[in-house]
């Protein structure tokens, strides 16, 4: 079972401290929202959690035979891919490094890809990027799922979408969601306020 322990972690830029004293162990199936105003931290914290970065203080723990790069999929809108790559050949790409939870061509048809799969990603809507890179987080077959503002550009039928995706896939993870959209993280039953670990 996966578990992911934050001890005493701080991050700092310059003179600001956007969180300290972060202690808190997130478990299996469990599902956890980062909450907070703009620029309070939660997309920081999230790479931390995630291995992308590293805290000005503190330390990640994976439990046994776990770490960030086999236990955890990723997706915020500062997530790059290939611009050259057709939507198919990314998808291709992606899963010859990691596990998908079902076959490519049911990922398309219920993520309504199919029309795009000869599109290159540059030639994508904001919101159709958006969604490719959902769509390879959470079709991943990893026992995490970390969100960073999942839904940016997204219209109210795909932020529907998103939610039946999470709850229909994501049962059986460990889900970090950091947002301050409640429609973003209406699967999470934890809440986490950053705000709790300002600098006083």
């Amino acid at each position: 079972m996966l578990s992911i322990t934050c001890e005493n972690v701080a991050k700092r830029y310059v003179k600001e401290v956007l969180f300290q004293n972060f202690t808190f162990t997130f478990s299996q199936n469990n599902k956890y929202a980062l909450l907070g105003p703009n620029s309070s931290g939660k997309s920081t914290l999230l790479k931390i959690i995630g291995g992308a970065l590293a805290p000005t203080k503190g330390n990640v723990i994976f439990s046994k035979d776990h770490s960030a790069y086999n236990a955890i999929s990723f997706c915020s809108p500062e997530l790059h891919l290939l611009e050259d790559f057709t939507v198919q050949e990314t998808f291709n790409l992606h899963f010859k490094l990691k596990q998908p939870k079902i076959s490519l061509e049911n990922q398309w048809e219920i993520a309504d890809l199919k029309p795009f799969l000869n599109k290159k990603y540059s030639e994508l809507s904001s919101g159709l990027k958006n969604k490719v890179k959902l769509s390879l987080a959470i079709f991943t077959d990893t026992p995490a799922l970390l969100l960073d503002e999942p839904c940016t550009n997204f219209d109210d039928k795909n932020i529907d979408w998103y939610n039946k995706m999470l709850e229909k896939f994501g049962q059986d993870q460990l889900i970090i969601i950091a947002s301050n959209q409640e429609s973003e993280y209406k699967i999470c039953k934890e809440h986490l306020h950053l705000n709790h670990y300002k600098s006083n």
